[in-house]
């Protein structure tokens, strides 16, 4: 029986692995069922609703797995996280308490209750309360002041990231730490530093995909294209799915002005605008989307951005599919259309994009972001997904200053490069209309400055057979 459970588990988990969530929950619910006292068990389940994005499910499921002795830190911090999901702040906050309780230098828990405190308040200070009492008392514990440094970085601090970031390399001495005074040398333009860390990171870590990325990233800043594109070679053999590292190849050869750089962004096949379709309940689709947007503008509560993701100076819903409005859960309805209108025209071919085509697709994940004037997303890209979209609901005012103002942009890389590489695509957000395309294409918006708060959800969308 014990066999035949971890068996189950790991099939579990490969299928989570592969985005197909509901698989993996189908599999779970099986354990559970016949297994009803086994906290492990319990928990891979929440875990999984969690990052499927039913967290008011997995509270409840926690809660369950609490009540039968579970207090394993690691499920507290998924609870912690799911509670915040659900946008019960006060419980998220008691949640992340009692793991430090349990785990006094659990970093991580630190710097997620940093960001939760941030998002609610946009007050560093007091974001960071929690975390430097506890190296106050502990100075020497590296991980502490790595998590306080990108408390500061994803803040709008960097040279105080990594002014702390070096402190937590000196204390640690491992090559894991240098490869995080990397970024944060990148980060804050000291790109010279940065080719230092990333170097001595990549030659004690020469199997590492992180360490060898981080390497890249600062070779591309120094203008060392060709060495950076021999590496990207080596991380796509290792990760030939990683849309970063597809992202760090195509800079690479945009760079050098490699031929293969125009077919893997190729913007007038792989970029497509398409309209929502209307999805059943609703007469038209108007009318959608007035409920949509009333039940975002209701839930979106977070004064400002939260960590690690590309919005700044906005909020974020980290998933909506799990809501119990009906607006929010037909949205995968809605998305259903233009995502296999792109799949059908897409078609079959040999590039990152195409060769992974299976004729049909899974949506891995939807949320929500809020701009108010000033905010804007930095360049980025979505590492695990295939395609991805925003769904634009309430565009940026139009700027007679600014025609891009508000606008999507293509293009432009999200990490320093020499020289400077400008976007190449704008596209003009229509409300309803979902701009589709991969998931390795460098992408972000252009600011603007007056009117309501720019409204979007975005998907992540995976291959499936169809």
């Amino acid at each position: 029986m014990t066999e035949s459970l971890n068996e189950r588990t790991n099939h579990a988990q490969w299928l989570k692995a592969q985005g197909r969530h509901g698989e993996a929950l189908e599999v779970l619910q099986e354990m559970v069922d016949s297994t009803p006292g086994n906290v492990a068990v319990l928990h891979n389940y929440a875990a999984v609703l969690a990052e499927a994005g039913r967290n008011r499910e997995a509270v409840d499921i926690f809660k369950q797995a609490f009540a039968k002795g579970l207090n394993a830190p690691e499920s507290w911090l998924v609870y912690a996280r799911a509670l915040s999901g659900v946008q019960d702040f006060i419980a998220a906050e008691t949640a992340f308490m009692h793991l430090l309780k349990l785990k006094p230098l659990d970093h991580d828990a630190h710097r997620e209750l940093a960001q939760l405190i941030w998002m609610q308040t946009g007050d560093r200070e007091k974001a960071l309360r929690f975390l430097n009492k506890a190296i106050e008392e502990n100075p020497s514990v590296a991980p502490l002041h790595t998590a306080r440094a990108q408390v500061f970085g994803q803040t709008g601090d960097s040279s105080a990231e990594y002014a702390f970031m070096k402190e937590a390399a000196r204390l640690s001495g491992e090559p894991h730490f240098d490869m995080a005074a990397c970024n944060s040398a990148l980060a804050d333009e000291k790109f010279d530093e940065a080719l230092a860390y990333g170097e001595r990171a990549a030659r004690a870590l020469p199997d590492d995909p992180n360490a060898l990325s981080s390497y890249v990233q600062a070779l591309l800043a120094n203008g060392q294209a060709e060495l950076a594109e021999r590496i990207t070679g080596k991380l796509r053999e290792s990760q030939p799915v990683n849309q970063f590292f597809i992202a760090l190849q195509a800079t690479a050869w945009r760079m050098l002005g490699d031929a293969r750089y125009e077919e893997v962004y190729n913007y007038k096949k792989f970029v497509r605008p398409s309209p929502l379709d209307t999805p059943p309940g609703w007469k038209t689709l108007q009318n959608y989307l007035n409920d949509l947007i009333a039940a975002l503008d209701h839930a979106h509560r977070f004064k400002t951005h939260p960590f690690y993701q590309s919005v700044r100076h906005g909020s974020q819903i980290s998933s909506i599919v799990g809501s119990d409005n009906p607006a929010l859960r037909a949205f995968p309805t809605a998305a259903a259309g233009p995502v296999r209108r792109f799949v059908e025209a897409a078609g079959a071919g040999t590039d990152p994009l195409r060769s992974r085509n299976l004729g049909g697709f899974r949506l891995f994940s939807t949320w929500s972001i809020s701009l108010p004037p000033n905010g804007f997303h930095v360049n980025h890209v979505h590492p695990e997904g295939w395609l991805s979209s925003a769904c634009h609901l309430r565009p940026a005012e139009k700027d007679s200053d600014d025609e891009h103002a508000g606008w999507l942009k293509f293009g432009e890389p999200g990490v320093p490069t020499s020289p400077s590489l400008p976007p190449e695509r704008f596209v003009e957000p229509e409300p309803g209309v979902m701009v589709i395309f991969p998931s390795y294409m460098w992408h972000g918006t252009v600011g603007f400055s007056k009117g309501d708060a720019r409204l979007t959800v975005a998907a992540d969308i995976t291959p499936a057979e169809s």
